[in-house]
């Protein structure tokens, strides 16, 4: 009996362990409204409705594609057209809780970011804006995402593609 309820004990721990560090996001697949890196401007337009305002395509010169941006309340999203006629989303940050990125938002802690996307980052501090930055680098070195925090809670969640 002893035996059974040790190895149960040490099988629980295992499976734990292993949720917590398979559980955690890979930061190039955060979404908010089913959108994120990778959307079509059709899918973010028909995930999120119309922005409040965008650019118009300009020439972008690294990879020779247009690029333009739209926004949102607490949300700025950057597309490219990689040469051809569909925009995608290459960038995005959000500034307000309105938007949850796969259950992280503005004003969450530090603990709920680890939980979701690990301790695996690079941590910058910039003592002037009293502001945290913690990096997580997507696989391949292919973008990275950004979440800042302030007094220990989240001001802005950002990720994008590397372009050039």
């Amino acid at each position: 009996m002893c035996m059974k309820v040790t190895t149960l004990g040490a099988l629980g721990v295992v499976l734990v362990l292993a949720g917590a560090c398979f559980g955690q996001l890979d930061p190039g697949n955060l979404r908010f409204n089913g959108v994120g890196l990778e959307s079509t401007y059709g899918q973010v337009v028909k995930a999120l409705g119309k922005p409040s305002s965008e650019t118009k395509p300009v020439r972008e010169e690294c990879i020779g594609g247009k690029e333009k941006t739209a926004k949102y309340p607490g949300l700025s999203l950057s597309f490219m057209d990689e040469g051809g006629k569909t925009f995608k989303v290459m960038a995005f940050e959000v500034t307000s809780s309105k938007w949850a990125v796969s259950g992280i938002k503005v004003g969450d802690s530090q603990l709920t970011v680890r939980r979701v996307l690990g301790t695996k980052f690079t941590n910058d501090t910039n003592a002037a804006e009293g502001t945290t930055m913690w990096t997580y680098e997507m696989a391949d070195d292919t973008g990275s995402t950004t979440i800042t925090f302030k007094k220990g809670k989240v001001v802005s969640i950002g990720s994008s593609y590397l372009v050039c």
